[in-house]
């Protein structure tokens, strides 16, 4: 992924704290007044370019991630494109404001929130913007977490503070892991690479491995690739082969299994299944094998 943006040179100034909300008929919630963690929720389609927001400071961390468009905020006299994907989180003080791409409405989830714990360094968040793009399946928590709280802030019983909390924790924890603890260069896709090197060693047995590892990475095969080869050097359906391969050489010269059983165990239908591909592999047969290193 691309080098997240932390731009630390917004500073406070003299802009003025206040919440521009948008027309009645848009999607919106506020806290009106209440005491609670979160002070505004926002969601939908948004047409900056026909209605810009101005420049001004908030009274909380608002936290945005762009769905579709490319809108641009404004930090100060700094325009900042946010193409979709994009998460960002931008400090209490930190002043910005929206203006709109010619092509038309965006699409975006909006968080404020009356507190953040959350750390990068040395960096004063609180006048700081701090954004990255999001991969599709990186998305997905925020998406969820948005949805939890739209469903308890639109409650007929009104919202409940302790689970609004809840959420906050949450949230804070995510945007900690997901945005501030990352890599100066971006993903570097290690957890992801980490838990499918693991599986695959564990699922040598697999008739489907890649489809499979992506079901359970929740990750789109494109994506596995990607952050896999750049880890590797190599497509993960080669490492799975590798790997098998390696585990029919330690267990035909380390145990007393038959050639038909080792195959059983990686998952080959027949023997000659497993002769074909150790040959593929070493140059000669198992049973070769076998005898040399006896």
């Amino acid at each position: 992924m691309p080098q997240k943006l932390v731009n630390v040179a917004a500073m406070p100034g003299a802009e003025r704290r206040h919440l521009y909300l948008p027309a009645r008929d848009r999607s919106f919630w506020t806290a009106e007044g209440e005491q609670l963690p979160l002070l505004y929720l926002a969601w939908g389609a948004r047409d900056f370019h026909r209605q810009p927001i101005p420049v001004s400071r908030h009274e909380g961390w608002v936290c945005v991630l762009i769905e579709e468009g490319a809108p641009t905020m404004v930090v100060r006299r700094q325009a900042v494109r946010m193409p979709a994907g994009t998460l960002a989180l931008v400090g209490p003080d930190c002043p910005f404001g929206w203006k709109g791409a010619t092509s038309g409405a965006s699409k975006f989830r909006m968080w404020m929130w009356r507190d953040f714990t959350g750390t990068m360094g040395p960096a004063d968040l609180r006048a700081s913007i701090v954004s990255r793009p999001l991969a599709r399946h990186e998305r997905q928590p925020f998406l969820h977490l948005h949805d939890l709280c739209r469903r308890e802030v639109l409650r007929a019983a009104g919202p409940a503070g302790t689970y609004l909390e809840g959420c906050r924790i949450l949230f804070d924890t995510t945007i900690q892991r997901e945005l501030l603890d990352r890599p100066a260069g971006g993903e570097d896709g290690s957890d992801t690479v980490a838990l499918a090197r693991s599986w695959m060693r564990a699922h040598l047995d697999s008739h489907e491995p890649i489809a499979r590892l992506c079901d359970y990475l929740n990750v789109s095969q494109s994506t596995l690739y990607r952050v896999f080869a750049a880890a590797e050097g190599m497509s993960p359906l080669s490492w799975f082969h590798e790997a098998r391969m390696a585990r029919a050489h330690e267990l035909l010269v380390s145990s007393a299994l038959s050639v038909k059983e080792v195959a059983h165990v990686l998952g080959y239908e027949h023997g000659n299944d497993l002769s074909r591909a150790f040959r593929r592999r070493f140059g000669e047969t198992p049973t070769t094998r076998r005898a040399r290193q006896s």
